[in-house]
């Protein structure tokens, strides 16, 4: 993953002079000193357990977030405790981004209906909720973010991670920039972190920005297991590296305890949430697109700057990430899809199996058949150290 993305603009605003001190009165704990277990990354993967307890059953869906009150305080209610910790670089970080209160809320208000895509993401495959904050660190939710050296969207992905993952990168078309894609693999990324580090955050963070081989050398090099960005554990690691970690714990404080640093965040502002739409058959551009999806072609190519100049080439992706006005969910609705279909001849009792192509992802393989993703874990006993092949075939149903 990139280094923090250099933006002047951003750095004139983070930066600027009349900055607000942490309040002294205000007793804060350290930041815990987690010690993670690494999971190997040769070998055979671990199976996934069988069980033969029934699946529960899943709750009703709840209404998607639509105003900045509810996506902070359905972040804030997911942070892991503390969230506010004490430590030089820490506090100096949450100097830094409520140095200017006024901006700060402006941008947090711009970034509210990517965010609130994003938290939902992360709540759907239980992942924490400070990498929420990740596009923020990275580009501020810019999808159209280039970084110095290459790395490209929100999510500030190089391009051997992204393909990897399974983003298609050709001329016309740049995955990275696309919300949907650059979500899906950011987010299978840090599924397989967590695997490699036992759910803590910290170290996948650290992972995320520096790669995991850099973050197991140095944990193997120390000698024990210990995480945190304040303490700078493990040792050998870059001071970026570090502070990433502490950017983190800085933005999570200031969204949970905005009071605390003289920060009003835009609670009452209200958005359009965002959703997934397949691009209707025949649209060669986003403009053409825009009207059956209720919005303007201007809002579609913000959010979709994978298309060059909004074009639509043969054979690319087509889905896209757009309000979710009443336009677009009735198009959806009434759109034909035959994804969730058995296969020609097949009964509904027969069990879907699906053969593995190029740029297959176990979460884009469980949207295509409406299924859970944990389910094609458990059917094919894999985990998120796993590699998909070319022509393996995968169980879908039980």
């Amino acid at each position: 993953m990139s280094r923090r993305l250099a933006l002047p603009a951003l750095a004139a605003l983070l930066l600027a002079g009349c900055q607000v001190p942490v309040k002294p009165d205000v007793v804060e704990p350290p930041e815990p000193v987690a010690v993670v277990k690494v999971a190997p990354l040769d070998g055979a993967p671990a199976p996934a357990p069988e069980t033969s307890e029934p699946a529960p059953e899943k709750p009703a869906k709840p209404d998607p977030m639509d105003t900045g009150a509810e996506v902070f305080d359905h972040l804030a209610s997911r942070f892991s405790a503390p969230v506010c910790v004490k430590g030089q670089h820490n506090q100096a970080w949450r100097r830094r981004y409520a140095g200017y209160p006024a901006g700060f809320a402006r941008n947090m208000e711009k970034v509210l209906p990517l965010m609130a895509y994003v938290a939902t993401e992360l709540e759907r495959r239980e992942l924490p909720a400070e990498f929420a904050l990740i596009p923020i660190v990275e580009s501020w939710y810019r999808p159209e973010a280039i970084g110095p050296g290459g790395p490209a969207g929100m999510w500030q992905m190089i391009a051997s991670t992204a393909r990897g993952h399974g983003i298609r990168i050709q001329p016309g078309y740049d995955g990275r920039l696309s919300p949907v894609e650059a979500t899906e693999a950011a987010l299978d990324h840090l599924d397989m972190l967590s695997d490699h580090f036992d759910g803590e955050w910290r170290a996948m963070a650290m992972a995320y920005n520096a790669g995991e081989y850099r973050i197991l050398r140095a944990l193997k090099a120390s000698g024990d297991r210990r995480v945190s960005g304040e303490s700078q554990l493990p040792r050998g690691l870059s001071r970026t590296t570090y502070d990433y970690v502490a950017k983190l714990h800085a933005l999570a404080c200031l969204l949970a305890r905005p009071e605390r640093h003289g920060l009003v965040l835009p609670r009452e502002a209200t958005f359009v949430p965002l959703a997934r739409f397949e691009l209707p058959a025949g649209a060669g551009s986003l403009d053409q697109a825009a009207l059956s999806l209720g919005t303007d072609g201007a809002t579609l190519r913000r959010l979709n700057p994978a298309y060059r100049q909004g074009r639509v080439a043969a054979g690319v992706p087509r889905t896209v990430l757009a309000p979710a006005t009443p336009v677009a969910l009735l198009a959806r609705e009434s759109a034909p899809t035959a994804a969730n279909a058995p296969a020609a001849g097949a009964t509904a009792s027969e069990t879907r199996e699906h053969r593995v192509r190029r740029g297959d992802t176990l979460s884009r393989i469980a949207r295509q058949y409406g299924v859970d993703l944990r389910q094609l874990y458990r059917l094919n006993r894999l985990n998120g150290r796993s590699i998909l092949q070319p022509g393996q075939v995968l169980r879908i149903d039980p």
